[in-house]
C-alpha cells in the first residue's frame, strides 16, 4: 500500500454465494425470504406448524460480513435481502426522481431492502448498521468525485419490486469506478 492510500475502514469477508429464496404459505398468503446457500435450492413444499410453505421465486445473489479492520469485528447483516440501484424503480416513483436529483450531482442511491418474516412485517437494519454500509461501500469508491448513499426502505420498494430486481448489484460491491 502506498503512504498516500489510506485503507478503508471495512473489508468484506465471508462473501456467500447462494440463492434468495420467497416462499409463500398456501393458505394465508404470508410470505417469507430467506437466503440459502445450498448448490442446488430447496424448491419443495413442505409443512410447519399450520403453514404449507411452497417455494416462489428464488434468484442468484450472496450474503457478506465486513471486518472492521481498525478493530478486528465481524459485522453480519443476515436482515439484508439486497441492495436496489434507484434506476431500477419505477420513472415515476420518489424515490426515481430523488435518484435523478442525486446523480446529476455523483451521487448514486441504493435502498437496503431486508427480508420478510412470514408474519407480514420485514427484518429492520438498524441506523448504525445502515452507517456501516455507507462508509464500507464508500471508501471502496475509487473515483474521490463519486459518492454512494444507501437508504432504508421508506418508500415501501419491497411491495412493489420483483426479487430479481432486488437483488445486490455486483458493481457496487466491487467498485470498479
Amino acid at each position: 500500500m502506498m503512504p498516500s492510500e489510506v485503507r478503508p475502514r471495512y473489508e468484506m469477508v465471508n462473501v456467500r454465494m447462494g440463492y434468495v429464496m420467497v416462499e409463500h404459505d398456501l393458505f394465508s398468503r404470508s410470505v417469507r425470504s430467506y437466503f440459502s446457500t445450498e448448490e442446488t435450492p430447496p424448491r419443495e413444499e413442505y409443512r410447519e406448524g399450520n403453514r404449507t410453505w411452497r417455494s416462489a421465486v428464488m434468484g442468484q445473489s450472496f450474503h457478506f460480513d465486513l471486518r472492521d479492520t481498525s478493530t478486528g469485528e465481524i459485522i453480519k447483516f443476515p436482515e439484508l435481502l439486497g441492495l436496489l440501484y434507484y434506476g431500477s424503480c419505477k420513472p415515476e416513483s420518489d424515490i426515481y426522481r430523488v435518484g435523478q436529483i442525486a446523480h446529476d450531482a455523483n451521487v448514486s442511491i441504493y435502498i437496503a431492502i431486508t427480508h420478510e418474516t412470514g408474519e407480514g412485517s420485514r427484518m429492520a437494519l438498524s441506523d448504525e448498521k445502515l452507517g456501516i454500509l455507507n462508509k464500507a461501500f464508500f471508501d471502496r469508491l475509487q473515483r474521490k468525485d463519486k459518492k454512494i448513499l444507501i437508504l432504508p426502505d421508506l418508500f415501501g420498494l419491497h411491495k412493489t419490486m420483483s426479487y430479481g430486481e432486488i437483488m445486490i448489484d455486483f458493481g457496487l460491491t466491487s467498485m470498479e469506478e
